[in-house]
């Protein structure tokens, strides 16, 4: 098990990572954050109203985002929504932009 890369974890390393121990960072802008290893796995909304101009989803046809529906189609596209202070979102997301807010991102 040398290194640490996405690739080289422990089988309970690797679950925790999906759990979004791989990291974080905090956003407040409108730039685009994109994981360079791994995913967004979480979302903490952490200001009232705040929106997305992205939420790209890993696979469209399972997790919600901004533009599609969800898993099969089974839900609603968040495009004019915005989320309250203390929302969680939980999924995999390969890109995440805020129009307004701040949030924390965690990846897996």
């Amino acid at each position: 098990m040398a290194g640490k890369g996405i690739h080289t974890y422990s089988v309970q390393e690797s679950q925790n990572a999906g759990l979004g121990q791989a990291g974080s960072v905090y956003i407040n802008g409108t730039d685009a954050f994109t994981p360079t290893n791994g995913v967004v796995v979480a979302i903490n909304i952490i200001e009232d109203d705040t929106a997305f101009t992205t939420l790209t989803a890993e696979d469209s046809t399972k997790y919600m985002s901004k533009g599609a529906t969800g898993y099969e189609s089974g839900g609603d596209d968040i495009s004019t929504d915005t989320f309250p202070q203390g929302t969680v979102l939980f999924g995999r997301w390969t890109t995440v932009t805020l129009s307004d807010g701040k949030a924390i991102c965690y990846i897996g």
